[in-house]
């Protein structure tokens, strides 16, 4: 049975969307990596859609928690494991993408860079990060 994504991540002219039950297992995932600065769920209301837009630039500002976490775990996580659903600006249904990995230390942590790339148009679709423990975690089978 499929669920309805109920949140929708806006990034360079791209809609990501994600069910809050994918997010809130990831979270939980994370948590288990020793990470809790999110808690193990987003706390998001299952009967309401939620719009984030994350703007593809380094130095951005947060102006919500949902913002800052999912651009740096929860997204990134999610594509690689192939979850969630991504339109082009003319709706158009992405059924493949292209992930550049890129690890860097921060500190005692290894940091997961990743761009997500359009195939068709080599366009950048998102650019996130996440913990490189999160890279090993399985979503397991719903």
């Amino acid at each position: 049975m499929w669920d309805h994504p109920q949140v929708h991540v806006l990034f360079n002219g791209y809609t990501l969307s994600f069910t809050i039950k994918d997010i809130n297992k990831a979270l939980s995932l994370l948590a288990e990596t020793g990470d809790s600065t999110y808690g193990t769920s987003c706390g998001l209301d299952s009967a309401t859609d939620f719009v984030c837009e994350i703007i593809n630039a380094s130095g951005m500002e947060y102006t919500s928690r949902l913002q800052q976490m999912l651009h740096r775990e929860v997204v990134s996580y999610l594509l690689l494991s192939r979850r969630g659903h991504i339109q082009d600006r003319r709706h158009k249904h992405i059924k493949e993408i292209i992930a550049d990995k890129q690890v860097l230390q921060a500190g005692d942590l290894d940091i997961l860079y990743i761009k997500f790339y359009d195939p068709r148009n080599n366009k950048l679709l998102f650019f996130g990060s996440m913990r490189t423990d999160m890279y090993y975690k399985d979503m397991g089978l719903d």
